[in-house]
Formats: C-alpha cells, sequence, structure tokens
C-alpha cells in the first residue's frame, strides 16, 4: 500500500471524479485509475463501481476513504512537526491578550493566521495586564497584546496598534445612567468592577486607585462575561477600553466616555515580544494583527 494510492484516493473521494481527482494530484487521470486499481488489488476488495459513465464509492470504499482522510492529515502534522524541529523553528504560536478590551481584532488575527498556516496550533489565552506580562516572562506565551502601564524595554519588541478609548459600563438603572460623559470623581459612590484572577486582584486594585485615581470600593470578576452581568444586575460600574469613540450605547448595559481634564481619556495598546526569542511566526501573527487595526 502506497502513500500515492492513498492520496489519489483521497482525491476521488473529496472530487467525485477521476479527471478532477488527477488535477488536484498533478498526473494523468490513467495515473490515478491505475494507482486505485493496484490499491484494490492489495485490499482484496473493491472501493468504487460503475454506473453507466460514473462511478460510486462502494460501502467499504466510503469507510476507507474516511478513514484515509484522517491518516493522511495525521501524517502531514508529523511532517510538519518533524520538519520544524529538524529545522528549529516554532511550530506553535501563544497569544496572551487583554481581558477586558473589547473589539475583534484579536479574534480576526487569530482566524487570518490560521488560514495561512492551517497547520500551526495558535494558542490564545486571556488575562490581566500583571498576568499577561508574567506570562510572556516565563514563556507560557509568545507574544501578547495588552495595555501600557509601564516605560517601553529595549529589550521587547513594542508594536503599537492603537490609543483605546476609556468607557464605563453601567447598568440602565444606575443613577448615573443618562450622563453623557463622567468622571472619576463622578462614580466614587458607585462600586467599580474589575476583571482579574483572584491572585491579581490587589494589584488591579493599587493600579486604579494610585495611578487612575478611582476611590470606589472595588468588586472584582473573573471574565468580562461575569463583570457584565454583574453591571446588567446594576452592582457597579466596569471600566473598559474600546478601539472607537463609540458614545453612550446599550441599552440594558450603557457605555459612557470616561474623561477628565483634557476630555475622554485613552489607553495605548501594543504587542510585545521579547526581541531575543522573536521567530517568523511571532513577527507574522504581529504584522497582521496592526493590519487589524489598522482596518476602518
Amino acid at each position: 500500500m502506497e502513500l500515492r494510492q492513498l492520496q489519489y484516493f483521497r482525491a476521488i473521494c473529496e472530487t467525485g471524479s477521476y479527471t478532477q481527482a488527477a488535477e488536484a494530484c498533478l498526473v494523468s487521470q490513467s495515473a490515478v485509475s491505475q494507482q486505485v486499481k493496484a490499491l484494490e488489488r492489495e485490499l482484496g476488495f473493491p472501493l468504487t463501481e460503475r454506473r453507466g459513465r460514473s462511478f460510486a464509492l462502494t460501502p467499504a470504499g466510503e469507510l476507507f476513504g474516511r478513514k484515509v482522510a484522517v491518516i493522511l492529515d495525521q501524517l502531514e502534522d508529523l511532517r510538519f512537526e518533524a520538519e520544524g524541529v529538524a529545522n528549529g523553528y516554532a511550530t506553535t504560536l501563544s497569544v496572551g491578550y487583554l481581558n477586558r478590551y473589547d473589539g475583534w481584532e484579536v479574534q480576526g488575527a487569530v482566524a487570518a493566521f490560521a488560514a495561512r498556516h492551517p497547520r500551526i496550533p495558535v494558542h490564545a489565552v486571556s488575562g490581566s495586564h500583571d498576568t499577561l506580562y508574567h506570562l510572556l516572562l516565563d514563556r507560557r506565551v509568545d507574544m501578547l497584546f495588552s495595555d501600557r502601564r509601564r516605560a517601553l524595554n529595549d529589550a521587547f519588541v513594542n508594536l503599537h496598534l492603537i490609543d483605546g478609548w476609556q468607557y464605563v459600563e453601567v447598568s440602565e438603572s444606575s443613577d448615573v445612567a443618562w450622563s453623557t460623559e463622567l468622571s472619576v470623581s463622578d462614580l466614587s459612590h458607585l462600586d467599580c468592577i474589575l476583571i482579574a484572577s483572584e491572585d491579581q486582584e490587589e494589584i488591579e486594585r493599587s493600579y486604579y486607585s494610585d495611578v487612575l485615581g478611582f476611590s470606589s470600593n472595588f468588586l472584582f470578576a473573573r471574565s468580562r462575561e461575569e463583570g457584565l452581568m454583574m453591571v446588567a444586575g446594576n452592582r457597579g460600574f466596569m471600566p473598559i477600553e474600546a478601539r472607537e469613540q463609540t458614545g453612550r450605547t446599550g441599552s440594558i448595559v450603557r457605555r459612557i466616555p470616561l474623561v477628565g481634564q483634557d476630555g475622554q481619556l485613552k489607553s495605548e495598546y501594543y504587542a510585545y515580544w521579547p526581541k531575543d526569542r522573536e521567530n517568523p511566526l511571532v513577527r507574522e501573527f504581529g504584522n497582521i494583527l496592526l493590519e487589524m487595526f489598522e482596518r476602518r
């Protein structure tokens, strides 16, 4: 049983035609026909049967075709992984992204990368700024998309992507729901809902109180979805960032611009990765992510 025989038979199953299978495999139709007949002789049973000028798969042929497709995919995965080991390049990609950013760009970049490299798994993990930073230092992600809280480090590639507009999300039942804009002081009587894992709660609390000036009591959610449910239940407000200046939106949960003395507040967003661990996959994903943010 030869590999090319399995490849030709798979092409027949996928195209439903000896002619199209030959075109897909870049061989003659007679070569495909001869190799399938040789495969049937070796197996000892027919895979196809003639029906006038066309053909159909036998029940055994249908089963064989399904299993062959799986085996050939596994062989290709094995070849790709072994080639990566032999040539010393990465065969997977891990990306960390900020859990409170409200945008589609990271998902779009993952989809575009997967379309270009269908055999390279992309693992995406969300987290708070500090969680992502330590995942990158610990080599648990290859790169991250996050806001800027620290001075830019020359040991990293710091790819600026966007300045995100800051908002707060509140329930329509909140006493500030119909405000056109809100400052930090306007929110001091409401609880502030932050997205953070248990071990990151104090870090997020300190950043929002000491750096951003929030004087609210802090509540914590483990995910954006959980935070939104808390907002919908009128348990407080949740700070978020978004790409566009959308103004007040929504009926159950309202999004209101967060402002300072000079207008609506903004946050800088970057893709980061260590220069000494850069590889072609990381660089390409960073460029794709930049393309996503440049779309309007």
